[in-house]
């Protein structure tokens, strides 16, 4: 059987459930995103091939829109430029050269660290909207 509770103060409460519905809005969600793709980028330039360095600029961060639900999933990719479409071949080699794997390694070195910067990312933003700061 539930037990029965009772709240001294309603109006506080539902302040609360107002500053976290907030909290967890598709901004937020964007923001936290944005923060773990950054990381996956950041080693992702670091682990790139440098024969003419121009693959390195040619890495950026794209909003995926397919994979995003409104207000739910924000979802990033880290990928190259069209007119980078040579760094495929980097990565996955081909019949007269072997690859050179570079984003692969970069999401295994760094899938961890992402995951846990997202999480404070949201939680820093719960804690900032709930608590007044």
């Amino acid at each position: 059987m539930a037990k029965a509770f009772e709240t001294s103060n309603p109006g506080a409460l539902t302040a609360q459930l107002d500053a976290l519905d907030a909290a967890v809005s598709e901004s937020t969600l964007r923001k936290a995103a944005l923060v773990g793709a950054n990381i996956f980028l950041a080693e992702e330039k670091i682990r790139i091939p440098r024969d003419t360095g121009e693959g390195v600029k040619s890495l950026v961060i794209a909003y995926d829109e397919e994979k995003s639900v409104s207000g739910k999933i924000a979802s990033y990719v880290v990928t190259w430029l069209k007119s980078a479409y040579y760094l495929r071949f980097v990565e996955y080699g081909t019949s007269h050269s072997a690859a050179k794997p570079f984003k692969r390694p970069a999401y295994e070195a760094k899938k961890k660290a992402a995951a846990q910067a997202v999480a404070d990312a949201i939680d820093s933003e719960i804690k900032a909207k709930t608590s007044g700061k």
